[in-house]
């Protein structure tokens, strides 16, 4: 079946069909088995089985030299077998790293040489544990051996549980046990705590109007790090964490309260107006409340919107169902496993407190509350109009209708400039390669100065 024939038959659909065809699909979606109910953070991990000496750092200059970035493993393990499958294949369920042992006639590498002072030695038995990877040593970059958005959450969080004031600012300037041990003198970190209490620089240089980052509603900003690599150096760049994100500070209990915080933060760099506000799922809500605010201050905000609808949680309005219902079907009709799993993925949240009740850690549990406090807030709140701008950066929806009423959800509520930009992508891979280098060129042509 053509996508020509499914839209054809779907615009003859009865609001009954309709409801008939979400039944089943619940059905299906229900009756789907799924074994790992947990969000796990992927990555690109190698495994070598070699009994020859081993230097990851060759190996990965080696990779870098020939492959694009998101296809350099983030971790390479030395394995002394690889475990097979009976019909000979790799067994991947089985693949896991060793600790590694430093033979008695091997050369000392420059970690075993050293007397750690006692935060390092803290760090580095928080990395091994957060990062299930050992020996973890004092040169070894976080987010080349396995670290990421949700482990770096993890890490800051366990540090400051032993007294260790680290910030996710520290953790992205300083990638290193080595380099993080210099800078966490309590005076240095008193004072960055003082200044950044809610903002994460990821480029504090420049001379341009800076950027501005809201988190989304995983709480963490890990994941605009690539920004940096790939938006105009001259430009400076901030992303904006929430209260609680640490276990530490009382949790915002609304998006006003929140949006007033993120206000000052953001004054504190940058006085004076146009702002240049970078929103992301949850965020848009925030953005919503700011274009209002800083409106009321007097000062132009242009709201960077990335792929999201305006009050996303109104999504059963008749116009939003069938949209929604006919890029599913055309999504379906290409990939069924993978729509079906997404479709389940994204309604996880549903059921995620009860699991991470029962199952998770005092980490994960600590980090679900932050995420269960963002979503109930984001629930409460109410998109108003306001005067401010939007500039929508859209990827390409599987129906056109779907496309026209994100468009229109931000057209409705603005009576500033609206400006629409095109990107390559999915809603899923926007900040991540290589889709993150097409993202930053179009986020800087949405930028005002």
């Amino acid at each position: 079946m053509t996508q020509e024939s499914l839209e054809h038959r779907l615009d003859e659909l009865s609001k009954a069909d309709h409801q008939l065809i979400l039944l089943k699909l619940k059905d299906l979606i229900s009756s789907a088995s799924y074994s790992d109910t947990t969000e796990k953070p992927k990555r690109l991990v190698a495994y070598i089985e070699t009994e020859q000496s081993f230097e990851s750092d060759k190996i990965n200059t080696f990779l870098k030299n020939r492959l694009p970035e998101y296809m350099v493993p983030s971790a390479i393990h030395i394995i002394p077998n690889m475990p097979l499958l009976p019909n000979g294949k790799v067994d991947r369920k089985n693949l896991k790293p060793v600790k590694l042992k430093i033979a008695q006639n091997a050369k000392p590498t420059v970690d075993s040489k050293i007397s750690h002072s006692e935060v390092e030695q803290q760090l580095i038995k928080i990395w091994e544990e957060v990062l299930n990877f050992s020996p973890v040593l004092t040169e070894d970059n976080f987010f080349e051996i396995g670290g990421d958005s949700i482990l770096s959450i993890q890490i800051i969080a366990k540090a400051r549980k032993l007294g260790v004031q680290l910030t996710a600012n520290q953790l992205f300037e300083h990638q290193t046990i080595a380099k993080l041990s210099q800078t966490l003198s309590t005076k240095e970190t008193e004072k960055e705590k003082e200044t950044y209490e809610f903002l994460v620089p990821l480029r504090e240089e420049g001379t341009k109007k800076p950027l501005f980052c809201i988190h989304s509603g995983g709480g963490h900003v890990v994941f605009y790090n690539l920004l940096a690599k790939y938006m105009t150096s001259d430009r400076p760049i901030y992303a904006l964490e929430p209260s609680g994100l640490y276990g530490e500070r009382t949790m915002h209990k609304n998006v006003e309260s929140m949006t007033i915080d993120y206000m000052k933060a953001i004054r504190s760099v940058q006085f004076e107006g146009p702002y240049n506000i970078l929103v992301y799922c949850f965020s848009v809500t925030v953005g919503n409340e700011m274009a209002i605010e800083f409106n009321k201050l007097g000062h132009k905000a242009n709201i960077i919107v990335m792929d999201t609808m305006a009050s996303p949680w109104t999504l059963n309005t008749p116009m939003r169902l069938k949209a929604r219902m006919k890029s599913f079907i055309i999504r379906f009709a290409k990939n069924p496993f993978a729509s079906i799993k997404h479709f389940f993925e994204d309604r996880l949240w549903h059921i995620k407190p009860l699991l991470v009740k029962y199952f998770g850690n005092d980490d994960t549990r600590d980090l679900e509350n932050l995420q269960e406090n963002l979503r109930q807030i984001c629930l409460a709140y109410e998109f108003k109009d306001h005067h401010n701008d939007i500039s929508l950066i859209l990827t390409e929806k599987p129906h056109q209708s779907l496309q026209q009423v994100i468009i229109d959800s931000w057209k409705e509520i603005t009576k500033g400039d609206f400006k629409l930009y095109y990107t390559e992508g999915n809603h899923r891979t926007l900040f991540i390669e290589p889709d993150i280098q097409f993202v930053s060129k179009k986020i800087e042509e949405a930028l005002v100065e």
